[in-house]
């Protein structure tokens, strides 16, 4: 990330949101001769503008490198003992494998860490996170790395550290905490060394290089006004920039990866066709790197609405109801192409404004004289990515009550329409859809075609969980992939104690521990050099149970129940059939096979 420079310190204010771009040409050179705003490169086709909402489309004429411009997202944090669900133990303790993630990065892009936890501290007394890129810190002028924040290496760290046993203040050397306690205990489950027994994580012996993102502070207002306080809002910019940041740390220093993905949006299709997914599934291709990312808790929000217009005509009625006063609230109508749709909406006090008719590019906005309020109305036809139709709705001063949305059919091939509020976390409680789709509740990033994608469930009760975020994607792609414990997990928390936490994020951290074990397997230790998240995920599905329920894939754990050993079964060339499996398919070299169950239950896999 060398071709950072800053410019402007837009990023904090809370009035200039950051947007993420794609550009073709000077677009560095173009914004920085703009004064109303500022923005910096992050690879070599997408990048980070900061402008306020009024000036966004003159920005886009006076920055004509600009292509795209991907509408907001609000990431949040996506809050089971490790060692003795799925079998992980069992890999720890073979002599033969001796697996503990050595040699393997951990890359995390979540809330932080606590450094000076002993579960992140060698026996030698050295650190095990080799770098950190604090978004939150102060703007570092000099660090031509990173546009926001600072960045701390291992060395500083360690100096940290040291001077925390003198009774010195560490946080003057490096003045970054995890003031949440997500990110350390996640990187507790992933890989703590076990200074507490209890607690040891599954690659116990991997490093980590640590991204703690930047609050939105335009979001934190927001949620603010809703009243909603305590809750963090990401944004999708600061998401991706950590991912690549992450991604070059490890092709510079050579080691394999395993990038961790602690947050997640509702926001979009969810068809892994936006910028967030189209970027995953081109860095996921590389050798060395696995990407892994959890399906959110969305699976009971009530907050995903579907249906079919059969006929042109023909209206869809979608009732939306709002506990409260809202200042703001703005989600996306996903039309499937080729069909068109119009939208009317209605106020609780039976204010109308009418249906109207989808046009490139429309935008207007409609005020309720009864409830003063009003809705900024924005069509979309078609999106640049999908080529769906998508209307954009953001509501001022909505008023307690029933909503209703009606959607008419214009033009109609299969009549497919879905919406999606956002996060839970980020709505008062009751914020839903009086008909919900408990359907299609995944968590973006997830949606990626090439991320590993990742369900929970009570490995305790052996029982699904209502909020595990469910499938398949709305263009069918088979998400989740598979499914592990995310319930009442022991790990350790800020100052080594140790707590239970429970959620997607939980299960992901399982997953991913397990990856940096099968890398140190495949290319620490020279068994398959090839390894990259594909493959992984190949080997994950091959070796996973599928007792639990009668029909896989499914929407609910994908294809099966995560299973390490098994997998290692398959990885050192041992395939085993499944009950209720039809086919048993593999590959020998490029050779696809596919052959009736029953016929042999034993095959080798040569790789």
């Amino acid at each position: 990330m060398e071709q950072y420079k800053i410019v402007c310190p837009n990023y904090l204010d809370e009035n200039s949101p950051d947007f993420l771009v794609e550009y073709r040409g000077p677009f560095k050179e173009e914004i920085d001769k703009v004064t109303y705003a500022c923005g910096d490169i992050i690879t070599d086709t997408l990048g980070v503008i900061s402008v306020p909402y009024e000036y966004l489309d003159i920005l886009r004429k006076d920055v004509p490198s600009i292509v795209f411009v991907e509408n907001r997202s609000i990431y949040v944090l996506q809050d089971v003992i490790v060692n003795y669900v799925d079998n992980i133990n069992e890999i720890k303790l073979n002599p033969y494998l001796g697996l503990n993630g050595r040699g393997v990065l951990v890359g995390m892009v979540d809330s932080g860490i606590d450094y000076l936890n002993n579960e992140f501290i060698r026996e030698d007394g050295t650190s095990r996170i080799l770098n950190i890129w604090d978004q939150t810190a102060p703007i570092n002028y000099s660090n031509k790395k990173v546009y926001i924040g600072d960045t701390y290496d291992n060395d500083k760290i360690n100096e940290a550290i040291n001077a925390s046993k003198r009774g010195e203040d560490p946080y003057a050397i490096v003045p970054t905490k995890d003031e949440i306690d997500h990110g350390t205990k996640m990187a507790g489950i992933i890989g703590g060394r076990g200074y507490n027994e209890d607690i040891r994580g599954v690659a116990s012996d991997s490093d980590f290089v640590i991204v703690k993102l930047l609050e939105s502070l335009n979001y934190k207002r927001m949620l603010r006004e809703n009243g909603i306080l305590n809750v963090p809002g990401y944004n999708n910019v600061e998401v991706l920039a950590g991912i690549e940041y992450l991604r070059r740390y490890a092709e510079n220093a050579k080691k394999p990866m395993v990038v961790y993905i602690g947050v997640g949006t509702t926001s979009g299709s969810h068809s892994g066709n936006n910028i967030m997914s189209r970027y995953i599934n081109a860095i996921a291709a590389e050798r060395g790197l696995a990407i892994v990312a959890g399906v959110g808790n969305e699976g009971d929000s009530e907050g995903h609405a579907s249906g079919t217009i059969k006929a042109v005509d023909d209206v869809a009625l979608i009732e939306l109801s709002i506990p409260r006063v809202l200042k703001e609230l703005s989600f996306e109508v996903w039309i499937r192409k080729p069909d068109i749709m119009s939208i009317n909406i209605s106020t609780p006090y039976g204010e109308m404004s009418g249906f109207i008719d989808a046009k490139i590019k429309r935008v207007g906005t409609i005020k309720f004289v009864l409830t003063n309020s009003s809705v900024n109305i924005r069509y979309n036809v078609p999106e640049e990515y999908t080529g769906d139709e998508v209307i954009g709705l953001t509501f001022k001063d909505m008023k307690p009550g029933i909503w209703r949305l009606e959607l008419k059919g214009e033009d109609i091939v299969k009549g497919r329409y879905d919406m999606w509020l956002p996060p839970k976390a980020t709505l008062p409680e009751g914020t839903r859809f009086l008909a919900s789709d408990p359907f299609i509740t995944l968590t973006v990033p997830s949606t990626a075609k090439k991320v590993i994608t990742v369900a929970y469930y009570n490995s305790q009760t052996k029982s699904l969980v209502a909020s595990s975020g469910k499938g398949f994607n709305s263009n069918g792609l088979i998400n989740p992939d598979i499914m592990t414990a995310g319930i009442d997990v022991l790990t350790t928390s800020n100052g080594g104690a140790v707590t239970k936490t429970s959620g997607s994020s939980v299960a992901t951290a399982i997953v991913a521990g397990c990856c940096s074990l099968i890398l140190q397997w495949g290319i620490v230790d020279k068994n398959d050099t090839t390894m990259y998240s594909a493959k992984i995920l190949s080997y994950l599905i091959y070796g996973a149970d599928r007792t639990m329920m009668d029909e896989y894939p499914n929407r609910y754990s994908g294809y099966g129940v995560l299973d390490i050993l098994k997998t290692f079964n398959v990885m050192g060339g041992i395939y085993r059939s499944y009950r209720n499996s039809e086919f048993i398919e593999y590959y020998v070299g490029n050779l696809y096979v596919k052959i009736p169950s029953d016929k042999e239950e034993g095959y080798k896999i040569n790789e």
